[in-house]
């Protein structure tokens, strides 16, 4: 016999609680938003996205794993998780786009990459062009996709990112 939707809920909940179903119905939103950006925009396979614990940040790519992980400390903030979502996708986009292509920008990323300022010193980290790039991205797909208008909140870096945006740096190879 076939479960209904309810049913299958009050199951789920009853195995695994409330607050995992909420979760759920979370990522579920956000794993459809990385579906249609991945294939609308990148031309990429999508990826994983699971809540785990991660100190100290909102979300981060797991390359190993091959997913997004979002930090369920902010399972109750869909912009930011959405946000956090967009702006990881685009660090995979990066990464399958220097493995795959030799232009300018390829090897200015991969260059980048390779030496990546980590979590050790954020503050540097924020000013690489790929970190500059995925906060561009999240920015024009928010605004284009959702209708939010959403920018950092640090002003110096929101320049940078204004600046790449209009400069046609997000969509050119050079």
């Amino acid at each position: 016999m076939r479960m209904n939707d309810d049913e299958i809920k009050e199951e789920f909940i009853k195995w695994f609680g409330e607050e995992k179903w909420k979760e759920e119905e979370i990522l579920n939103v956000i794993q459809h938003v990385i579906i249609d950006i991945s294939n609308e925009y990148l031309g990429i396979e999508p990826i994983p996205v699971v809540f785990e614990e991660i100190p100290g940040n909102i979300s981060v790519l797991d390359i190993q794993l091959q997913c997004i992980k979002l930090n369920p400390k902010y399972k109750d903030d869909k912009v930011t998780l959405v946000a956090a979502a967009v702006h990881e996708l685009e660090h995979w986009y990066q990464l399958l786009y220097v493995s795959n292509c030799n232009t300018t920008k390829a090897k200015r990323w991969r260059k980048e990459l390779e030496n990546y300022i980590n979590e050790t010193n954020p503050n540097l980290n924020v000013l690489q062009e790929i970190e500059i790039d995925a906060e561009a991205f999240t920015e024009v797909i928010l605004l284009c996709e959702f209708g939010i208008k959403y920018q950092n909140p640090d002003p110096m870096l929101q320049t940078l990112i204004k600046a790449y945006i209009n400069n046609g740096k997000i969509t050119s190879d050079k």
